[in-house]
């Protein structure tokens, strides 16, 4: 995809709420419209992908939008398979950006971060970047390894696992620190039949451990779990192929790096189904790589999405953004 950039650039006050600071630019689509086979496309909405995976909704204000408005953004947010991206946000009050989250789930608190990593009066939103102030880092800032990415899905080895997470962008290089979606949903829609039948019935080992030890390989002062998180995080099996609990369509439910083994198959044979179905899904037609704008807001579907990290150049550039995960209805089996 054709970079994307904006000479708007943005602070964030005393209470954590975005105002524009230098003048903006017209707005840029940076989406591929696709084939909107799968997503009915209108004027203010147009799709990501190929496949249909993902939709860039227009005319959204987050500081004027009602009830109807954010629904509407729900619905769009299920039928393009659990990704919506939003642009132009002039100005995100906490408070505003809380309230249309909450429309997509229940917000989750951040006990496990410091407290100086939160936006004042609002613990369950997260800033996220390597921002400074007087020396010390004010937002967890963990830098991605580079490339392959590491496809995810947030604590698929927890129960009940968050169903999804919002980004909303404040600071950004001007390249690098892109991130990457991936649908489950018509990755697993787009299999041939004789591969769907062989998977339908598939359930995968999640551990906390396992993706804790692969980290370790890259970065061996990563120091390993401790008896307390190996007790509290065991190992916990999911289904491979996973049905959405709103909208009934099935997905690949495959966070390779999080996957210790697959029930009733020996490692090489798990490995190697696992990674051609990773290969499969994070292919050109269900994938899209987001290039970051200031005032963007990115909200995923945990369930059904896979996102990956993209790393920068910390020691130049300063990023910051505003993180919120929400829990809500799980899947299936879960």
């Amino acid at each position: 995809m054709s970079p994307c950039s904006s000479t708007t650039t943005y602070t964030e006050s005393a209470t954590g709420s975005s105002r524009p600071s230098g003048p903006s630019s017209a707005a840029e689509n940076c989406a591929d419209p696709g084939n909107p086979s799968r997503m009915t496309e209108t004027s203010r909405n147009s799709s990501l992908t190929p496949s249909g995976f993902g939709a860039e909704l227009g005319d959204v204000d987050l500081a004027r939008s009602d009830e109807a408005m954010v629904d509407e953004a729900v619905d769009a947010f299920h039928a393009a398979g659990g990704l919506v991206v939003i642009r132009n946000q002039g100005h995100v009050d906490p408070a505003h950006l809380r309230r249309f989250v909450s429309r997509f789930g229940t917000p989750e608190g951040n006990e496990k971060y410091d407290p100086a990593f939160l936006v004042p009066g609002f613990p369950d939103i997260l800033r996220i970047g390597n921002a400074k102030e007087n020396g010390k880092y004010t937002a967890l800032f963990i830098q991605a390894d580079p490339p392959p990415l590491l496809w995810h899905m947030d604590d698929s080895f927890r129960h009940p696992q968050p169903i999804g997470s919002c980004l909303f962008c404040f600071r950004t290089p001007p390249e690098g620190g892109e991130t990457g979606f991936a649908g489950m949903t018509a990755a697993y829609e787009d299999l041939p039949d004789q591969v769907k039948a062989r998977i339908e019935s598939i359930r995968t080992v999640h551990s906390y451990n396992h993706l804790n030890e692969l980290l370790r390989k890259k970065n061996p002062h990563r120091p390993p779990l401790s008896e307390a998180l190996l007790a509290q995080f065991p190992p916990i099996v999911r289904p491979l192929v996973a049905r959405h609990p709103e909208t009934g369509r099935k997905s690949l439910y495959l966070p390779l790096c999080h996957i210790e083994s697959v029930e009733g198959m020996s490692p090489e044979e798990g490995s190697a189904l696992l990674n051609d179905l990773q290969a499969h899904a994070t292919g050109e037609d269900y994938t899209y790589m987001h290039r970051w704008r200031p005032g963007d807001l990115v909200v995923w579907d945990n369930r059904c999405t896979l996102h990956a990290p993209t790393p920068f150049d910390d020691t130049r550039y300063e990023r910051l953004m505003f993180r919120l995960t929400f829990s809500g209805r799980q899947i299936a089996g879960f």
